[in-house]
Formats: C-alpha cells, structure tokens, sequence
C-alpha cells in the first residue's frame, strides 16, 4: 500500500514539474539590455627584457581597468519537457573598457629600463548557451557557457583576443512578456605572446636597444542589471 502511494506521489511529481516547464513563460525567443559594472586584469609571465647581448628579468606591476559597461543580448530558449530548458544566445557590449595599464622596469649592473604600455577590450562579443531551471511561470534561474572573442588596442598595435566564459544569472517576468534580470559573468581571454621595443640606458649614459617580451593573459567579470522582453 505504502509503496503505491509512494509511486502515485511520484508520478504526480513530474506531472507538476513537466507542467511547470510547459507553462513556464521564459520559452521561446527574446531580447534584453543590461547596465553594470566591468573589471578587467591582464597578468604577465615568462617576461625577458633582451638588451646589450643579455636576457634580463624586469619588475613588473599592473592595474585593472574597472568601469561601467553595458551589453545587448538575443536568443531563443528551447523548451526540454521538463522543469529544464536550454537556451542559444549572442551577447554584444559595444562600450570598450577602461585602459588597463602595464610598467616594466629594470635597474642593474647592465643598466636601466623603464617602459609603459596600456590595454584596452572593445567590441566584445559572445556566444552562449544557457541552460536553464524554470522555478515556476514566471521565475528562472540559469547559466552560461560560450566563447567570447574581442579586439584589443595596446601595445603600440590592435590584436584579437578570445577565450570561454561563464555566468549565471537570475529572471523574473514582471508585466507580460517584460522581465528584469541579475547577472554575473566572468571571461578568461586566453594568453598572447607579445613584445615592445624600448631602450636601455647603460652605466655609461648610452642607449642601447632593449626588447620586452611577455605572456600576457586576461580576464574580466561583470556584473549586469537589466530588462528584456520574451516574445
């Protein structure tokens, strides 16, 4: 008796969950814009600052660029039956970051160096999937994984940079088809291997040419608040 029981609760269960995603209002496509707060950290190894015949190890320290953002977004999120649903989207942000700023110095026996260089990520875009729990009609809470790719002004030339992202985020359907949204992202671009030239003053006041090579990798997390619309 009990183990029927048990069996009749259960089926009625994913009665109720499969109900739940079939009603639930976030199915189908939709658009939405986002405001927020962006940070961006570039980090540097494997640096050699090539100079006078000699491969010397410079002192390195950098500053994140941190400031508002904003980002426009599309996709369509597919209904799986159950309480579940997997979303396909594109993400723009058209407002490029800050500067972030890197400083490499050198001070010994050989001489003295000292160079600055600036970064910043425009254009970004993103391209996601979303998979996503419905918590009823109006409520959902989901994630993001996709690859993000960008172009990138610094270091005396443009470069592309691209690598995964992840986020997650929280919606909820306030008037019809009009819903608000919290979200958090967080992107790793990868590494480059880039170089800059500069000059080396020796102990005798003379200028020699100096090259600076490096591992440069970036992230950046952002933290966006918006509205959308669900067709």
């Amino acid at each position: 008796m009990h183990i029927r029981s048990y069996f009749y609760i259960l089926i009625m269960c994913c009665i109720s969950s499969i109900a739940v995603a079939q009603n639930s209002k976030f199915s189908g496509p939709y658009a939405q814009f986002g405001i927020g707060y962006q940070t961006a950290s570039p980090s540097f190894s494997n640096t050699s600052l090539s100079a006078a015949g000699q491969s010397l190890t410079p002192t390195i320290s950098v500053s994140n660029a941190s400031g508002f953002t904003g980002t426009l977004a599309a996709g369509y999120n597919f209904l799986s039956g159950t309480p579940l649903l997997l979303g396909l989207g594109i993400e723009y942000t058209p407002f490029p970051t800050s500067n972030a700023t890197a400083s490499a110095s050198y001070s010994g026996s050989v001489g003295s160096y000292s160079d600055s260089a600036s970064v910043r990520v425009n254009n970004s875009l993103n391209i996601f999937l979303a998979p996503a729990l419905a918590l009823d009609q109006d409520k959902l809470l989901y994630g993001k994984v996709g690859y993000t790719g960008s172009s990138a002004n610094g270091v005396n030339t443009d470069f592309y940079m691209g690598g995964t992202s992840l986020g997650f985020g929280y919606k909820q359907i306030m008037s019809s088809g009009l819903y608000g949204f919290a979200e958090y992202n967080y992107v790793n671009y990868g590494s480059l291997n880039r170089s800059l030239s500069g000059t080396l003053k020796t102990p005798g006041n003379v200028s020699v040419p100096a090259t600076l090579s490096s591992t440069v990798t970036a992230t950046s997390t952002t933290l966006l608040f918006g509205l959308g619309y669900q067709f």
